[in-house]
């Protein structure tokens, strides 16, 4: 009569384990191990350092040409603003942030001015988000004081009304006091809690581009050929 196969096999040069124990963690225990560049969960890598271009033929573009202030405390323009902050909002989790300019004009603005017209303008957008933060806080917080004196009057409302009159108060009465109570409390709860994450989110993001290295070059305009 054959005899079963055994249950472990020892391996020469491995110590011997005991009959009894895992299998499954012997087995892994002895499992080569992947290489660093064969990692079984591969996870997505950040990069070092994000740039951003952007072409204009004047570095005035870059700026709303309506602002009167001087050149360093201008506003930036819509368009290069908004292009600037779309791509980078792309990139929320990369270590740097480069923002790079090419005009086609001779450098009458060196890299430092730039540099910090930009900071500038996003240093007073960081203080407008806190300035719309502050104002929505006191609304909401007046907003929620009303709110829960409005529950507090209609709770107490239904009990007066069951203790004064003889007969159960009305139906469409009782609950249309108990909705209102919720109606009155939910609505500055939810403007509380939930309408201020954009404009704290918007901050911090302001916050990070104020940190954006800002590089100028100048590049040669390109040639046009006129026929004939």
């Amino acid at each position: 009569m054959s005899r079963p196969p055994p249950l472990y096999v020892p391996t020469p040069g491995l110590p011997r384990r005991a009959v009894g124990c895992d299998l499954t963690e012997v087995r892994d225990s002895h499992m080569p191990k992947p290489a660093p560049h064969e990692s079984p969960i591969p996870r997505p890598a950040h990069k070092e350092v994000s740039t951003v271009y952007v072409h204009v033929r004047r570095l005035g573009q870059l700026f709303n040409s309506l602002d009167p202030s001087p050149f360093w405390e201008r506003d930036l323009d819509p368009s290069a603003g908004g292009f600037i902050e779309d791509e980078f909002s792309d990139k929320p989790h990369d270590r740097a942030w480069v923002l790079e300019v090419s005009t086609e004009e001779d450098q009458n603005f060196n890299t430092k001015d730039v540099q910090s017209a930009v900071t500038t303008y996003y240093q007073r957008m960081v203080a407008s988000a806190s300035k719309r933060i502050r104002d929505k806080l006191w609304i909401d917080q007046r907003a929620l004081l009303i709110g829960v004196a409005v529950f507090l009057a209609c709770m107490l409302l239904r009990v007066l009304l069951e203790q004064r009159l003889t007969s159960v108060p009305p139906r469409l009465l009782d609950e249309g006091l108990i909705v209102l109570a919720w109606v009155a409390i939910w609505i500055p709860v939810e403007q509380f809690f939930y309408d201020l994450a954009p404009l704290f989110r918007d901050r911090r993001f302001y916050r990070r581009l104020t940190q954006v290295r800002v590089h100028v070059r100048h590049i040669a305009p390109a040639r046009q050929d006129h026929p004939g």
